[in-house]
């Protein structure tokens, strides 16, 4: 049995939860909840009868195997470095905190002391096997373009000065390199930060906000030497929170499921 510590009790961790008390992950129980709003964490131990704990240190020193980062992009170095600091395994959904090198190196080598792994989920993207095998040979080219309903970049382009309210047509929003799309859309591009990661190329990054769009779209391009990927990706946007797609939850439930299972399929 897979013994769970969730940190952040938002929309991805109540998705976890719900689906292991619902069994579609048998092999795995949630264990301890942490949030600095304490009642969001209480909300979910209801569902999964698991404990409340008051800080993140009492968190990772529970009875678990696997700490759940789904908090924040500043959240990631507090969480997986008190997780394998205890012994403990972490999964980090706030990939986009990767985009900083030196932490990268920093948990990557702590890991690696420890005896600890690191997982990080696709998300909400489609053929990372494929492109991490596209890595044995010279990648020449990355791109990501993604399309999203307008209510789920408001937040972002209003921080931009943008008025979302004004894009009456398919709109551009940002171009660039990965870099500077998860600093100017932190909770809507950690899939950039995933393929840059995966690709071990900067991505190039189109963000276009469309006011008619139903889903998340995400058209990835990859040329390696050993080959060329194009996907097309259409995701329902979660309906706890619009900037985030389904699939990204769902993902971080198959990790979860492959961690506590005997056989593991694909790469």
């Amino acid at each position: 049995m897979l013994k769970i510590g969730i940190v952040g009790c938002g929309a991805i961790a109540t998705f976890i939860s719900k689906a292991i008390a619902r069994k579609k992950v048998s092999n795995a129980k949630v264990v301890a909840y942490y949030d600095k709003n304490r009642h969001k964490a209480e909300k979910l131990s209801k569902i999964t009868n698991a404990d409340v704990c008051d800080s993140i240190d009492e968190l990772v020193k529970k009875d678990i195997d696997l700490v759940v980062e789904a908090a924040s992009i500043k959240a990631v170095e507090e969480v997986a470095t008190k997780a394998l600091s205890n012994n403990k395994d972490v999964l980090v959904m706030s990939v986009g905190a990767f985009v900083d090198k030196e932490l990268f190196l920093k948990l990557y080598n702590l890991a690696k002391d420890k005896g600890r792994k690191i997982y990080l989920p696709s998300g909400a993207i489609a053929g990372i096997d494929a492109i991490k095998s596209l890595t044995f040979g010279k990648i020449e080219e990355v791109v990501l373009k993604t399309t999203k309903p307008v209510e789920g970049l408001k937040e972002a382009l209003k921080d931009k000065g943008i008025d979302a309210d004004a894009i009456k047509e398919p709109t551009v929003v940002f171009e660039g390199d990965v870099f500077d799309a998860i600093k100017q859309f932190p909770s809507n591009i950690n899939v950039s930060v995933m393929l840059s990661i995966a690709s071990e190329f900067p991505a190039k990054v189109i963000i276009v906000a469309d006011p008619n769009a139903k889903t998340n779209n995400h058209e990835i391009f990859v040329k390696s030497s050993i080959g060329t990927l194009k996907v097309l990706i259409e995701n329902v946007p979660c309906e706890e929170n619009p900037k985030t797609s389904a699939l990204a939850a769902y993902s971080a439930i198959r990790i979860i499921k492959d961690i506590s299972e005997p056989i593991k399929i694909g790469t």
